[in-house]
């Protein structure tokens, strides 16, 4: 539904991730007590702390670090480690696949003048930064990241069970 909902509005509504935090919360409660409530919690906090340097560059939004926490309310820190690491797989992936299409469909630039850009600031003063890519870059087009949050937990879900 998160994956929908993104795709069409660009929004995850946060009923969507507190009903996911919570149904993982009561479902680990429900079947193992306070180590069930230990194991919930402590999966969302793994899964927000993997998301939160996305959201603080400016990379992901905040319903895609709230629906990370809820995964890893679902599954647990070992889970979401895994639904983390297969999402970003298929968010590489899906994104390639959406540069091209922007590069294709509305002739996107291709990021080697900002990449030039910070090898040349890294070469002058010793220092790395980041400049993020601007809108008419294809790598600037906007994906819809819960579909890889979706694909990637889904996995993580099939592959722990």
């Amino acid at each position: 539904m998160a994956a929908g909902n993104d795709v069409r509005s660009r929004k995850i509504p946060n009923v969507l991730t507190v009903a996911g935090g919570a149904v993982g919360l009561i479902a680990h409660v429900w079947a193992s007590g306070v180590a069930g409530l230990e194991t919930s919690g402590f999966g969302l906090g793994v899964g927000l702390a993997l998301m939160l340097p996305g959201y603080t560059l400016g990379s992901t939004g905040g319903g895609d670090v709230k629906l990370v926490a809820a995964v890893g309310a679902l599954l647990g820190p070992k889970g979401v480690l895994l639904a983390f690491a297969c999402t970003m797989i298929a968010g590489a992936a899906i994104g390639a696949v959406y540069a091209l299409v922007a590069r294709r469909t509305k002739g996107a630039a291709l990021p080697f003048q900002r990449y030039g850009q910070m090898l040349r600031f890294f070469f002058t003063t010793g220092r790395p930064t980041y400049l993020p890519p601007g809108p008419e870059e294809a790598l600037g087009q906007r994906l819809p990241f819960a579909v890889p949050i979706a694909l990637g937990s889904t996995l993580a879900a099939l592959w722990t069970s």
